[in-house]
């Protein structure tokens, strides 16, 4: 596989896949979906380039990223990357001292938002950050204050870079961009003390397509995928590039309380959730259960049996199930396991990446035992993503599957988890005490 640096990775796509459908987002006034295709999506990308230069972002520069998922988030990233610019995501939910936080810290002077709540909150700490310019405004329903005499809607932003008159300079700037650049800033919420800022280079995610390409061989361009956690969290962050890497189409769902219609409106294959998704799944087939009797009660839960003994007592240990036992996990295939997908909007699945907390037993046991392939793995920020996950055979109820290809774990002092590898970041960002606290001298990254 040929693999693209960040900067021109979606100018590759649209080569190869044209007017094939690359994202889709739902316009909430008509509850339709909005199809953008990789030619259409390399264009706005060159345009976002070409407007940031008119702006005046330099390389090596941050910029801000405030808002929920929206498209318009991926083509803030993919034209900063090409202008060898780092994009740095707040959550949507962030309170205007955290925006001030890390606007500060990290010396943002442009800022894209999405809604009215993340203007308000940014516009409400503009006197307290020196280096802030601009506000740059995704959605043209929000009411901008009437003090504001600096903040632009995204499509007046957009416009500076139509007929791309700065194309000389971006494509300059490409030609230097390499995997040592640093990517993206992403703030870990910070428990303890302030936000640290994780930096994440292109190299750890060029690193983390390779090792999901050797351990995700089901993935391809054939796939749709939900993206339905914020964007500004690395799982679905580093998800969401590995799927540009592979040509998957991305369904953006804008609002997360959405997600049950919009998985039955887009039926994905895919879709990165944390186990909170399952649980619910999960709890709504007991309360069916308990509300049925009869021979309707004792089907429901017989199959759920048979497909434990089928997927989990067999397949998973790379066994053939009993004869009898193949023939009644076909039938449930077609009548129960089917029905249960279809109602929660998912009977095209091939995987569903699952990580971010524990999983209980007794609902991993149960999504495998219906047939669905929940991959549960474990990872951090600082790992960029996936440091272990599960196989399609051999995985361990109860674990977090087999750790990654050329992802090194041992354990350490006090059963401390330390970790090294091409996806380990290279630090925290102006935070060289934590850096030297993390990181020891043998390069092993100390996750606490």
């Amino acid at each position: 596989m040929t693999y693209h640096h960040l900067s021109v990775l979606v100018h590759r796509r649209a080569e190869k896949y044209g007017d094939k459908v690359a994202l889709k987002y739902r316009d909430y006034e008509t509850s339709q979906w909005i199809p953008i295709t990789w030619n259409q999506f390399s264009q706005t990308v060159r345009q976002v380039a070409n407007a940031l230069v008119e702006l005046g972002v330099q390389e090596e520069e941050n910029i801000g990223i405030f808002s929920q998922n929206k498209p318009e988030c991926l083509y803030v990233d993919f034209g900063a990357f090409a202008n060898r610019a780092v994009t740095i995501p707040l959550y949507a939910t962030s309170s205007p001292a955290q925006a001030q936080y890390i606007i500060n810290d990290a010396q943002i002077r442009y800022i894209f938002v999405g809604e009215q709540f993340q203007y308000d909150a940014a516009f409400s700490v503009f006197g307290f950050c020196q280096s802030l310019q601009q506000l740059i405004i995704f959605d043209r329903a929000v009411v901008r204050d009437p003090r504001d005499m600096t903040s632009i809607y995204f499509d007046e932003f957009l416009e500076t870079g139509k007929g791309l008159p700065n194309n000389d300079i971006v494509e300059e700037r490409t030609s230097r961009a390499s995997d040592d650049d640093l990517a993206n800033i992403l703030y870990t919420s910070g428990t303890t003390g302030e936000p640290k800022g994780v930096m994440l280079h292109h190299s750890n995610y060029m690193e983390a397509f390779r090792i999901h390409d050797i351990r995700l061989v089901d993935m391809s361009d054939q796939d749709v995928s939900m993206n339905f956690l914020p964007l500004t969290h690395v799982f679905e962050k580093a998800w969401t590039y590995l799927c540009i890497h592979k040509g998957v189409q991305i369904c953006i769902n804008l609002r997360p309380v959405d997600i049950q219609t919009t998985i039955k409106e887009i039926r994905p294959t895919l879709m990165c959730s944390v186990p909170r998704f399952w649980e619910k799944v999960y709890a709504g087939v007991q309360e069916k259960i308990a509300q049925e009797t009869g021979l309707k009660k004792a089907m429901m839960l017989d199959a759920i049996k048979v497909g434990k003994i089928h997927n989990i007592d067999y397949l998973r240990k790379g066994k053939t199930p009993p004869l009898m036992n193949q023939l009644k996990y076909k039938f449930y295939e077609k009548t129960v396991y089917a029905l249960l997908k279809k109602t929660i909007g998912i009977e095209n699945g091939n995987f569903f990446p699952t990580a971010g907390a524990a999983v209980p037993d007794e609902i991993c046991e149960f999504v495998h035992s219906v047939g669905i392939n929940m991959l549960v793995g474990y990872g951090l920020t600082e790992s960029t993503a996936t440091v272990s996950c599960f196989l399609n055979q051999g995985y361990e109820i109860g674990s977090v599957g087999t750790v990654m290809p050329d992802v090194e774990v041992k354990i350490g002092d006090e059963n401390e988890i330390l970790l090294r590898g091409k996806t380990i970041t290279k630090g925290y960002y102006k935070k060289a005490e934590a850096t030297a606290a993390a990181i020891d001298k043998d390069g092993w990254f100390h996750t606490g």
